[in-house]
């Protein structure tokens, strides 16, 4: 519990009152997210699209994806279960490997120069079909763009590469357009409003060049990270006036925001919300880093008024520590000449490229990042080096991460500073699956259906507190492949993916989390809050 307030009713309605803007409708969403890779299958086995993670399965560094929780032929059923808990959206991912297909195995240094492969509009309309069951749901549809993986012909480090912003417009112009055509023609339903150009883009970068969680080629280190950063936020910013200008072709008006992975250091999250609204806010050029550090210290201050219980002195003191150093990486970075085009794109225009904010939440704070190395609990990842299994060994896990509900109100009022709506866009909790079969219990003793009503229940504290939250949505509706392992269970159902992909309603603690999340949002509809 936090033990002084990290915000209030008063703070919120202030920033309340700078919000400027339209808004399709002023019902909250309570939903559910999930991810192409993750939970469609299908992918990087023998005559299926292939994607970055296929030399990594191939050579069992990773456990395969294999058909995962074969969302791509049951999206009907699961969108179905996600209506009758009540829920009115769901996130869900458009796949580029799919859409701009490769079949055959090119070597992962060199297909960066192969010559793009066409566009496969069957894909579009499957992923047509499953929009327009969205809508007749009553579903909202939240579509991310790109969600961690690229086509395998752009080969493992495609976002160290310039180029790859353009292949990736021309991709989301060509999804854009079918979806603005195709749905209201062969559907009757109207296309989706709400967009993630890019899953968490600070994680994307770090978990590829600096973790070692995700594969890569030769290029790792904080310049690597730097420069694949830099280019997925000019992907997004180019991006967003992208579909912007799509939609206004047709008449309409799309909402659009990229999600991070909420954390406490301020280089690997809010930075780079400060620098996409540097121009917006009236931050000239010149002076643009001098306004990041002076934000910098006026987080790290505000974390350290908040006082968490759950933060010891001798966390307190690690998190000091790692501030520092990445405050110290991010000094040496700012002078990456890969800069000079992301702040060209950011000063072209006064508009921001954000819609809203989406934030990914989970355990953000970055004094719980490691732990003493627990030998029996490491991802089933063969050939590590050196550098991935100390990594691995003492950096906490999804089943780790804490249960800290007080930690989404300062992560909350943080993000009000952006006068624009906010969504969670991802918040869940993991049970771990052993190597041997069983489902093991959280060492905290959390189960899903506290995490649950914890998170619902702050969610609605804060609206009613008067925060521009206007959506939840839990990860995820199903277990599912979690990059490179099916070890950690976030589901609301529980998925047998040893006997038929079949959804369990009870799982092996004897709850029924999807009928618990139901019974929360059935109870915050009761309450008639409106976000705005």
């Amino acid at each position: 519990m936090v033990t002084r307030p990290v915000a209030s009713k008063h703070l919120y309605r202030e920033n309340e009152k700078n919000l400027s803007f339209e808004w399709p409708h002023h019902e909250f969403l309570w939903g559910v997210a999930t991810s192409p890779y993750q939970h469609e299958g299908g992918m990087n086995g023998k005559g299926e699209p292939l994607n970055n993670w296929v030399w990594a399965e191939r050579d069992n560094q990773v456990e395969p994806s294999g058909k995962s929780c074969n969302f791509w032929n049951l999206a009907e059923e699961d969108l179905k279960r996600a209506k009758d808990l009540g829920l009115n959206a769901f996130r869900l991912g458009i796949s580029w490997s799919r859409i701009q297909p490769i079949y055959d195995l090119p070597h992962p240094e060199n297909s960066s120069f192969l010559e793009p492969p066409p566009f496969d509009p069957t894909v579009l309309a499957r992923y047509s079909e499953i929009l327009a069951y969205c809508r007749a749901l009553g579903l909202e549809p939240v579509v991310t763009l790109h969600h961690f993986t690229h086509p395998a012909w752009l080969g493992l480090d495609a976002w160290i590469h310039r180029s790859t912003i353009d292949h990736y417009l021309k991709y989301v112009a060509y999804t854009i357009k079918y979806l603005l055509e195709h749905l209201p023609k062969d559907f009757h339903c109207e296309p989706p409003r709400f967009f993630l150009t890019v899953n968490e883009p600070n994680m994307l970068a770090t978990c590829h060049y600096l973790y070692g969680y995700f594969p890569s080629g030769s290029n790792r280190g904080i310049h690597a990270a730097t420069t694949c950063l830099i280019h997925l936020l000019e992907a997004h910013s180019r991006a967003y006036f992208l579909i912007h200008s799509l939609y206004k072709s047709y008449g309409l008006k799309p909402y659009v925001s990229f999600n991070n992975y909420s954390s406490n250091l301020y280089w690997l999250d809010l930075a780079w919300l400060d620098l996409l609204h540097a121009n917006y806010f009236g931050i000239k050029k010149q002076k643009l880093f001098s306004y990041l550090w002076d934000r910098a210290r006026q987080l790290d201050s505000a974390f350290d008024k908040a006082r968490f219980s759950s933060i010891s002195l001798a966390r307190k003191a690690l998190g000091f520590l790692l501030k520092k150093a990445q405050h110290f990486l991010a000094y040496a970075c700012s002078f990456e000449s890969a800069w000079r085009e992301l702040l060209e794109v950011i000063y072209a225009s006064k508009q921001r490229p954000f819609d809203f904010i989406a934030f990914d939440y989970y355990d953000p704070f970055v004094e719980h990042a490691l732990r003493w190395p627990r030998w029996n609990d490491e991802l089933p990842k063969r050939n590590k080096t050196f550098h991935e299994w100390m990594m691995e060994a003492f950096t906490s896990k999804w089943w780790d991460w804490r249960m800290l509900p007080e930690g989404l109100a300062f992560v909350t009022h943080q993000l009000t500073h952006y006068q624009l709506p906010l969504l969670i866009s991802e918040n869940g909790l993991a049970y771990r699956y052993t190597p041997s079969g069983m489902m093991e219990k959280r060492r905290d003793s959390v189960l899903r259906s506290h995490y649950i009503r914890a998170h619902v229940r702050i969610v609605n504290k804060l609206r009613k507190e008067g925060a521009p939250l206007f959506g939840y949505l839990y990860w995820s509706l199903v277990d599912n492949y979690e990059w490179g392992s099916f070890s950690p269970r976030f589901g609301l159902y529980s998925v047998d993916f040893q006997n038929g992909l079949y959804r369990k309603e009870i799982d092996v603690f004897g709850e029924n989390s999807a009928k618990i999340y139901a019974e929360e949002v059935q109870q915050a509809k009761l309450n008639k809050i409106s976000w705005k």
